[in-house]
C-alpha cells in the first residue's frame, strides 16, 4: 500500500482518544498506549502523546505538512497487517519533535522527518515508520 500524503487529517483528541502502539516508539518500546492532546498556536497544530502508563513519557507531534514536506511511505504487508489498515485515506502521517536547547529564551526543536509516525485514525493504531536514509534526512532544525 502507497500512503501519498500532502496533508493529514487531525487524530481525533476528545477524550478518552488512546493511540496504542502494538510496538511501542523505539527507544520507548514498554509504552504501547497513548492519550493525545491538541494545540493550535502559531501557525502549526501540535499534537501531544502522553503514555496512558507513564505520563511523564510524552512526545510532540506535527503535520508535516506545516513544515512543507510531503511524504509518499509504502507500507509493507506487516505494517499494514500491524495498523489493521484497508486504504491510504484512512492514516495520517505525522513527526515527531525533540528539544535540543534548555534555553528557554530561544528553544530549538529537531523534526524527525526520517521516521515519521503512521496513525490508522479510524481505529487509532500507529506505528514508526523508519525511512531509509536516501529517502529523507534524519532531521530539520526548527527554531
Amino acid at each position: 500500500m502507497k500512503i501519498e500524503k500532502m496533508t493529514s487529517m487531525p487524530p481525533e483528541t476528545a477524550p478518552p482518544k488512546v493511540v496504542y502502539f502494538p510496538r511501542g516508539i523505539p527507544g520507548f518500546e514498554t509504552y504501547t498506549k497513548f492519550r493525545v492532546f491538541h494545540k493550535h498556536e502559531n501557525e502549526l497544530k501540535a499534537y501531544w502523546l502522553e503514555s496512558t502508563d507513564e505520563p511523564q513519557v510524552t512526545f510532540t507531534m506535527l503535520d508535516p505538512t506545516d513544515l512543507d514536506i510531503a511524504y509518499a511511505l509504502e507500507l509493507s504487508d506487516e505494517e499494514q497487517e500491524l495498523l489493521q489498515v484497508q486504504s491510504a485515506e484512512s492514516c495520517g502521517v505525522f513527526i515527531l519533535l525533540s528539544k535540543k536547547s534548555d534555553d528557554l529564551a530561544k528553544p530549538r526543536f529537531d523534526a524527525n522527518i526520517g521516521g515519521p509516525l503512521v496513525i490508522n485514525l479510524e481505529n487509532r493504531i500507529g506505528i514508526q515508520k523508519v525511512i531509509s536514509r536516501s529517502q529523507y534526512t534524519d532531521s530539520i532544525a526548527i527554531n
